[in-house]
């Protein structure tokens, strides 16, 4: 597998292109992502460094370390697609018709029209994580339950929509996408192994997404296999 970053710019693309694309052509990617294919399994036992435990993002992404040794993945479409201040959905540049936004301050649900379709397609249906209705603000924290998004977020990153657990962010016009338990980690003298049944690694003698890191403070630099870099700053979970 290409390191993260690589795998969320195809994602960004992809999200970006579903306003040209029917739901039906975007189901064709979860098929092809559930494809019989051999997966590696691993177990992660290595010692964990305590001081990676946490989340560290940047302007793009983010990791949360966890100590049950899950990594959950942060995605900032915020460019993409948020929500104004007047509680509309800005949606790649535009801003979605009334009459396809519904919001009841428990569950949220965004269609688009589709040339050549009756129906509108389902783009995403948010449900509010703790299970508790305000309809003071759309800030808070989401499950992701149905729609289009879930199918493109699961075929970038090998899995069916059925295995991606996939929670979103809002907090003004930040929109992160999380999806949650992703991988699992491990560190060992200065290398961050991340892997997955569900990864396709570099080749075939590959079991892991590798790094080497480094600590700083609040600053984590992790360096891929090709020389690439990634700073991170610890921040704190909303």
């Amino acid at each position: 597998m290409k390191k993260f970053t690589a795998v969320i710019a195809a994602l960004m693309t992809a999200l970006c292109c579903l306003t040209s694309c029917s739901e039906n052509n975007n189901s064709s990617l979860s098929e092809e992502s559930s494809s019989t294919r051999e997966r590696q399994k691993r177990v992660s036992s290595a010692k964990i460094d305590e001081n990676i435990l946490g989340t560290w993002r940047n302007d793009l992404q983010g990791y949360r370390f966890q100590e049950d040794r899950n990594v959950s993945l942060l995605m900032n479409f915020s460019d993409s697609v948020h929500f104004t201040k007047d509680g509309k959905l800005m949606l790649d540049g535009e801003i979605l018709p009334d009459d396809m936004l519904t919001n009841d301050g428990l569950k949220i649900t965004a269609k688009k029209h589709y040339d050549g379709f009756d129906e509108p397609a389902d783009i995403f249906t948010l449900e509010r994580k703790d299970g508790q209705k305000n309809t003071d603000t759309i800030d808070g924290t989401y499950k992701m339950t149905e729609g289009s998004y879930i199918k493109l977020v699961a075929s970038n990153f090998g899995l069916t929509p059925e295995q991606a657990n996939i929670e979103v962010a809002v907090d003004g016009e930040n929109f992160d996408i999380i999806l949650v338990d992703y991988c699992l980690y491990e560190t060992n003298n200065g290398k961050l192994d991340l892997f997955s049944e569900n990864m396709d690694y570099v080749d075939e003698n590959a079991n892991a997404v590798s790094y080497d890191y480094s600590i700083d403070g609040d600053t984590l630099t992790m360096t891929y296999e090709t020389g690439d870099t990634e700073i991170l700053k610890k921040t704190e979970d909303k």
